[in-house]
């Protein structure tokens, strides 16, 4: 049943991320839509059920995006890594953590984009324009960052409790 959820949601970030935002004049330059949900794998979620996810995600994004093919899963997957060890020195479900982690996140996989691209001479990308764009990426992230935040606590919530029904239901069946 997860499964079905993150694919369904994911499929909706995409579609959203490829479609609607470039379409919206206000909306220049926004972050990664995949972001949060691959933080929200990385810190609430356990290993076999959030990787496998996070890999789709990332060959998914890859083969739409039109850019070097390996270039967003290997953002996903360092960023997996980091968002999961960050999880486990600091307490994740802090709305202001994992705001902070998605600004670090931005961050990481906007280096890890113009110093692929640039290194790729797929881009002319000037010292002022990466930090005018990182910028406008971050203060989206202030925008919406803490809305996504509660929205993943809610949903981490929501899933234990829904856990905890089911365990009982399970453990009778035996």
């Amino acid at each position: 049943m997860n499964y079905f959820v993150y694919l369904a949601g994911g499929l909706l970030l995409v579609i959203c991320q490829t479609t609607l935002l470039p379409r919206l004049p206000v909306v220049r330059h926004f972050f990664d839509l995949l972001l949060p949900l691959v933080i929200y794998l990385a810190a609430f979620r356990p290993l076999h059920e959030a990787l496998p996810f996070t890999l789709f995600l990332g060959i998914l994004v890859d083969n739409l995006s039109g850019g070097p093919f390996g270039l967003y899963l290997t953002s996903y997957v360092w960023l997996f890594i980091g968002a999961r060890l960050a999880a486990m020195v600091v307490r994740a479900e802090n709305p202001i953590m994992l705001v902070l982690l998605l600004i670090a996140a931005v961050a990481a996989q906007n280096g890890l984009f113009f110093a692929v691209l640039g290194a790729a001479g797929q881009g002319d990308f000037s010292g002022g324009f990466a930090l005018r764009i990182m910028t406008e990426q971050i203060g989206w992230v202030l925008l919406i960052g803490p809305l996504l935040a509660l929205g993943m606590r809610h949903a981490h919530r929501r899933s234990l409790r829904r856990a905890k029904k089911a365990e009982p239901a399970s453990t009778a069946a035996r």
